[in-house]
């Protein structure tokens, strides 16, 4: 039982962790592409948002209030590791407490 919950958290942490990768490289390649073009980037990063503007001369793109999927995915996996703790901890619980609980009833 142990093995399987071990394997769970490995298994959703690689897939969380390659989606974050898969996010960032994204973001560098639109970063890159406007660097290509000659513009100035800059973001501005909000609680699970950002803005990216991009200024080449007077040429300016403003940018649009964007969904940060980094932020989320890091917040999936830091919510799916804490109920993995506390999971490992009640089941700890639960087999401590259940020796204590027959001795009682004899």
């Amino acid at each position: 039982m142990k093995a399987a919950l071990v394997a769970e958290i490995v298994i959703s942490n690689a897939v969380i962790l390659a989606m974050i990768l898969a996010v960032l490289q994204d973001d560098s390649g639109r970063l890159a592409y406007f660097r290509s073009l000659g513009f100035t980037t800059s973001t501005a990063y909000y609680p699970f948002f950002y803005i990216t503007s991009a200024v080449n001369g007077a040429t300016r793109i403003p940018g649009l209030l964007t969904l940060d999927w980094v932020q989320i995915l890091a917040a999936a996996l830091i919510l799916i590791d804490a109920g993995f703790v506390l999971r490992l901890r009640r089941k700890k619980d639960q087999t401590g407490q259940a020796p204590a609980a027959q001795e009682q009833r004899t």
